[in-house]
């Protein structure tokens, strides 16, 4: 997402700041008008973002060689219905249809509109025009936009489509083979945390570049490595910690991140069974994804993130849910493993990660108990003392 929020709830303050942010670009078009000469391109740019890394198209805006220009006051539209229109053609002008998600944003002027439209990155692509003969993909040039793909590139995207899921789960594998093999104990209860592109098809940052990444040894100590050595790997390198919180962090050249910690278990006697604090996960998810922000901004990449946060080998382990500690509240699942989902553009992970790790926090929280459990404002809170922490 662009938007720091959902399509349907944004206003106009929003898409003002959108428009003083972004100039158009590979993920980002504006339009001035929504006569009949764009909505005959309306098919060619919104399957050439579902082809690409996915966008937002605002109509309603003037640009000057692709820079917004002010004022922001949108457009009086003529259709009584703008999003059934746009609907109407993509229906019957895309093959197969991507996903979109529209709004019509009042203008501070009466009567006057923007209308944004959001198209995701698509495993369903290529996404083709003209009776499905054209394939159009982003060009990143405000002059040129789109550009017909050829057949290299229709083949990359049909590898995305049937592949996909495939090398992500291939590099996820090997990763917990190499975390096995430097001495991390899969078999233990342990957080783990995946986060890479929704559609990683392509090599995005060579593994010369990640290993130099990891080697900073500001970054090694903001996700709490410290002194450790980074270590090479055939796509990739990665981070390992022998002391007593055992870590791992392993990045690939495709832009995949794997985390793996294991809980801290402790002992309220000698008797009694090893229990753990749902809450102390924060920090740790917190750190990756600045790490993940701060991977991606670096090495310019601009995409939707698949993240994914669980729980592992964490059948009858007790939990403390209390936000204030080891109080009552204390609870146990019978299944081994709870899983956590967000997609996310990795263009404002930063200012959404407190976002972010509520929403994971919540999907983790949830399977524990009987009653209503934490609310997200709850969850939130505890999120924002520990950034507050630091």
């Amino acid at each position: 997402m662009l938007f720091l929020k959902p399509i349907a709830d944004l206003t106009f303050e929003d898409v003002e700041e959108f428009c003083k942010r972004f100039r158009e670009n590979v993920r980002v078009e504006y339009k001035s008008t929504f006569d009949d000469n764009v909505k005959k391109k309306l098919p060619k740019v919104l399957s050439s973002f579902a082809n690409s890394y996915g966008g937002v198209l605002v109509i309603g805006v003037k640009t000057n060689s692709g820079v917004p220009v002010e004022p922001f006051d949108g457009i009086a539209f003529v259709d009584p219905e703008p999003r059934l229109t746009v609907e109407n053609i993509c229906r019957s002008g895309i093959f197969p249809e991507p996903v979109m998600y529209q709004q019509l944003v009042p203008s501070r002027l009466p009567g006057s509109a923007f209308l944004v439209i959001q198209v995701n990155e698509s495993q369903k692509a290529p996404h083709a025009i003209e009776n499905s003969t054209q394939v159009y993909v982003r060009t990143g040039d405000s002059a040129n936009p789109t550009t017909l793909a050829d057949m290299a590139m229709i083949e990359r995207l049909l590898l995305r489509r049937r592949d996909v899921l495939g090398r992500w789960d291939e590099f996820y594998g090997e990763s917990a083979n190499l975390a096995k093999a430097v001495g991390l104990a899969l078999d233990a209860p342990r957080l783990e945390l995946r986060i890479g592109p929704q559609y990683p098809t392509d090599i995005i940052i060579t593994r010369e570049r990640v290993f130099e990444f990891l080697n900073d040894f500001a970054r090694r100590q903001r996700v709490g490595f410290l002194q450790e050595e980074t270590f090479r790997h055939p796509a990739g390198a990665f981070l390992s910690r022998h002391d007593d919180s055992h870590r791992y962090l392993n990045i690939g050249e495709i832009g995949t991140v794997h985390y793996l910690e294991p809980l801290e278990l402790r002992r309220a006697t000698e008797t009694t069974v090893p229990n753990t604090h749902i809450w102390w996960i924060t920090a740790p998810i917190l750190r990756v994804i600045s790490v993940v922000s701060d991977l991606m901004k670096t090495h310019g990449v601009a995409c939707d993130l698949r993240i994914e946060a669980k729980l592992v080998n964490v059948a009858q382990v007790p939990f403390y849910l209390h936000a204030s500690g080891f109080r009552s509240g204390v609870r146990s699942v019978a299944f081994p493993l709870i899983p956590a989902f967000v997609a996310h553009s990795s263009e404002t992970l930063a200012e959404q990660a407190e976002e972010v790790t509520t929403e994971l926090l919540y999907q983790l929280r949830w399977p524990f108990g009987r009653g209503q459990g934490s609310s997200k404002d709850e969850i939130g809170r505890i999120v924002a003392e520990e950034l507050r922490r630091g």
